[in-house]
């Protein structure tokens, strides 16, 4: 995931671990377990996808129905545009956002004690 401005779109990560993205606990939280569910969602699609639509079709047992059965499962699970491969990018994807937004909290929270620290240094010179 990027974030895109004046400049050249940069990985969302890498602004997070850099402490420029903080995001409110409560939010933050909400949004990682969006994101886990739908983490949840791909894995049962995956599941799914490699019980069913990689499973070799019975086309008979013959030259030809051997080829074409390697070609069709080959190509539901390994090709880089297969339904398998696609949703494992996604998944990647999601599981890496995830990863910021718990990051980002923390970067919140962080921030938060700072500032919490900075006062009271404050209140105790008045």
């Amino acid at each position: 995931m990027y974030i895109v401005g004046d400049k050249d779109a940069v990985p969302l990560s890498e602004t997070v671990r850099s402490g420029q993205v903080q995001i409110d606990p409560t939010a933050g939280e909400d949004l990682r377990k969006q994101l886990q569910a739908q983490i949840d969602q791909v894995d049962t699609w995956i599941q799914r996808a490699n019980t069913s639509i990689a499973r070799p079709a019975p086309l008979g047992a013959n030259p030809v129905g051997d080829k074409m059965r390697d070609k069709f499962t080959h190509r539901a699970e390994g090709e880089q545009y297969s339904f398998v491969s696609v949703m494992t990018a996604y998944r990647t994807v999601l599981e890496q956002t995830k990863n910021s937004i718990v990051e980002a909290i923390g970067n919140f929270q962080a921030l938060d004690e700072d500032q919490q620290a900075e006062l009271k240094k404050h209140m105790g010179n008045s």
